[in-house]
């Protein structure tokens, strides 16, 4: 009788291994492929000029001529091409007299001769963060700002003979970092481009 329980055992126990080792067949493995794609950030500078009343582009790479008492038109907005964007642009002038050469101008001369109306309704200037003027909203895919710069005014009283001939060039950066994930407003936005 012992011989038949050990006899059942043994049989039990090798049909468990038999059971156990072909259950090891029957697994599956699999292997998940994520994609995770990124929006992108892409704006452009536009410029416009009002030109008898209408709207129109603002001539490429060419100079304004100077005239004391003169108003210029300069119409810039930054568009956002991409995902929804926090905006920043500033502006410099280069003044250039008859000959070409660049002024040399101290901050207080130049805006003594050359007043630039800037549109503080839409734009936050930031002295600190080297003049960036930051647009208060998110600005959406394919949206255009509301102007940073609308005109520029040639003083009439300070301009002296010295100007005569003189040319000025108003050069515009812009730069753009997304909304997604980054700040409640644009001035709490981190990753902006860190200057060269």
């Amino acid at each position: 009788m012992k011989k038949k329980i050990l006899a059942l055992a043994l049989g039990a126990i090798s049909l468990s291994m038999l059971v156990h080792g072909s259950l090891a067949y029957f697994t599956a493995e699999d292997t998940a492929h994520n994609v995770i794609t990124s929006g992108g950030v892409d704006i452009e500078i536009v410029e416009w000029t009002l030109d008898n009343g209408i709207l129109v582009p603002f001539p490429k790479d060419e100079p304004m001529r100077v005239m004391p008492g003169v108003t210029a038109s300069k119409i810039v907005t930054v568009e956002n091409k991409e995902e929804e964007a926090y905006i920043r642009a500033r502006f410099a002038v280069t003044v250039k007299n008859a000959a070409g050469e660049v002024m040399e101008l101290d901050e207080a001369t130049r805006t003594s001769i050359i007043q630039i109306a800037t549109n503080d309704d839409y734009w936050l200037e930031d002295e600190t963060d080297g003049n960036w003027f930051y647009y208060k909203d998110a600005v959406g895919t394919g949206i255009a700002t509301e102007p940073l710069l609308r005109e520029v005014v040639f003083s009439a009283v300070n301009m002296t003979n010295e100007y005569q001939g003189c040319t000025v060039e108003i050069d515009v950066d812009a730069q753009a970092v997304q909304v997604a994930n980054n700040g409640t407003d644009v001035l709490e936005a981190a990753g902006w481009p860190i200057e060269e």
